[in-house]
């Protein structure tokens, strides 16, 4: 049912009907409960995207993502735009490249009029400017807690890192490496050395290079791991598509996986389960960091001054390769 129809059916006009909805002074008591009454009998709906032209805003929700071509960004990617499509509101991929291209991503979903902006937290600085612009900004992921005056969803990684290098340990592992290290104080990275540092025991660091996080590289990373050493029993990756190339390679080369050499990924991607052997990992929970980011979101929206951290807690996925 429509305004118009209610307006009809209680021989008001659609400008009072609308008025009412929005609780309006202006319209006496007992009309704003009549029409309340008649609008939620009736299953009415508001116009969303009515309301936000008039408010010289799209429907468009804009999301600074990496490619989807890893696997992690597209299930968050999709899950987002799951819970959102109910709230009258469509996903915009906007990938992320050099730094260099934000200020032309940002220009971007200023021209779109898009409601909002849900962005990792390495775009964070470039994107503050849409805030002042009246759009609302939701940030996922980072190193560590922002102090940006918008809402931020933070997986803990840390935790889930220092639980997952422990699984290896208590698995009687003692030459761990890490696959696909971007800086010391990346969080899954700083997990790793400060439990080996407890142990007592070396670091073994590999640098992400130019092919990132893919496949590819995790299967270049662990050949030369296994011919530098070759006495290495596990490997601790940055992600599970590092993992999945990591566990082709060692398989390559000949490695039993897990009894000479354990892998452990993270993210738990969907296609983990379905190798053999199985990828043991840790789950960053997409629905609930997707629940998490649209609550945020359309809390932003409703009143722009709000702001929260929200932390997510991983666990781990245990399967056959660690």
């Amino acid at each position: 049912m429509t305004q118009k129809e209610i307006a009809k059916l209680l021989n008001v006009s659609q400008p009072t009907v609308s008025m009412a909805l929005n609780g309006s002074e202006r319209i006496s008591r007992e009309l704003r409960d009549a029409v309340r009454k008649l609008a939620d009998r009736s299953g009415y709906r508001p116009n969303l995207a009515g309301q936000l032209l008039r408010q010289g805003r799209s429907n468009v929700v804009g999301a600074v993502f990496p490619s989807l071509t890893n696997n992690f960004f597209a299930e968050l990617f999709q899950e987002l735009q799951n819970q959102l499509i109910p709230h009258g509101y469509l996903l915009y991929l906007v990938q992320l490249g050099a730094d260099g291209e934000l200020p032309a991503a940002a220009e971007c979903l200023r021209r779109m009029q898009a409601a909002g902006v849900i962005a990792i937290g390495s775009a964070a600085e470039s994107l503050l400017r849409l805030k002042e612009d009246g759009i609302a900004l939701v940030l996922y992921g980072g190193d560590s807690r922002l102090e940006l005056g918008v809402s931020q969803v933070l997986p803990d990684r840390y935790a889930a890192g220092r639980e997952a290098v422990r699984h290896l340990l208590a698995a009687g592992r003692r030459r761990i490496a890490f696959l696909g290290m971007k800086n010391p104080q990346e969080p899954r990275c700083r997990a790793y050395l400060d439990v080996l540092a407890e142990a007592g025991l070396e670091p073994l660091t590999l640098r992400a290079g130019e092919d990132g996080d893919s496949p590819e590289a995790g299967c270049r990373l662990m050949r030369e791991l296994l011919f530098s050493r070759p006495d290495t029993d596990a490997v601790f990756t940055h992600n599970d598509e590092l993992a999945i190339g990591a566990l082709r390679a060692a398989l390559q080369l000949g490695r039993k996986v897990p009894e000479e050499l354990a892998v452990f990924g993270f993210d738990n991607i969907g296609t983990g389960r379905y190798l053999s052997p199985a990828l043991t990992s840790v789950e960053q929970p997409r629905r609930e960091i997707a629940a998490a980011l649209v609550a945020e979101l359309l809390a932003t929206l409703a009143d722009p001054a709000h702001c929260r951290f929200v932390p997510v807690a991983c666990r781990l996925v245990i399967r056959e390769s660690a």
